[in-house]
């Protein structure tokens, strides 16, 4: 079965496409006493082969985060095989709240061990 492109970006990397997408997680909480921050909802990158076999989940970080949690689901994941959670380094545009298509390519290259 094909993946639904609608509403999704396309990016080419080493001649395979993969499709893309950005959505919000659940709102932050109120508290119910005292001072309420004005924060981002918090979003997570999802990248899907045409093939379906590369599929991340990628927690964009918020700053002051140390790290980025990626979701690994796919087979497809030659930088730690096996796993489904890892930790991902920062990178210096990867706390924008909507990622590029530049970034996408550089995160795919980076979990195919490319980078």
């Amino acid at each position: 079965m094909a993946v639904s492109t609608k509403g999704k970006r396309k990016v080419n990397v080493q001649g395979r496409q993969y499709i893309w997408h950005v959505t919000d997680n659940d709102p932050p909480r109120v508290p119910e006493q005292g001072f309420v921050q004005e924060a981002e909802p918090a979003r997570t990158l999802h990248i899907i082969s045409s093939n379906k076999r590369f599929i991340v989940h990628y927690r964009i970080p918020q700053a002051g985060d140390a790290a980025a949690g990626l979701t690994i689901e796919g087979p497809d994941f030659p930088r730690a095989p096996g796993a489904k959670q890892i930790d991902v380094p920062r990178w210096r545009h990867d706390s924008k709240p909507y990622p590029t298509a530049d970034f996408v390519r550089r995160l795919i290259g980076w979990c195919l061990g490319l980078e």
